[in-house]
């Protein structure tokens, strides 16, 4: 990441309430993708909508979480892909 990048990320954890490791967690993730063409549209809008921010927070949160208990990053995607189909039935 550049200069800007780091600070904005930085920016960003500042106000999160991640512990230590999770944060550290996060910016490997933003890392990841900051060479990604889109990386600077997601930072816009997580620092323009903060309750983004937080959800997203909540989200790696859970999927920590969920990882610490054992469990695979298959049995995640497939929790998540259940829940999706819970909410596209709803939306029907």
């Amino acid at each position: 990441m550049n200069d800007d990048q780091v600070n904005k990320v930085e920016s960003l954890l500042t106000k999160s309430e991640l512990d230590n490791r999770s944060q550290e967690l996060m910016r490997q993730f933003f890392n990841s993708i900051a060479e990604q063409p889109q990386f600077s549209k997601i930072m816009d809008l997580l620092e323009r909508f903060p309750g983004l921010f937080e959800n997203f927070c909540k989200c790696f949160q859970i999927k920590k979480d969920f990882l610490q208990q054992g469990k695979t990053e298959a049995e995640w995607n497939k929790f998540i892909s259940t829940e999706k189909d819970v909410f596209d039935k709803l939306d029907d």
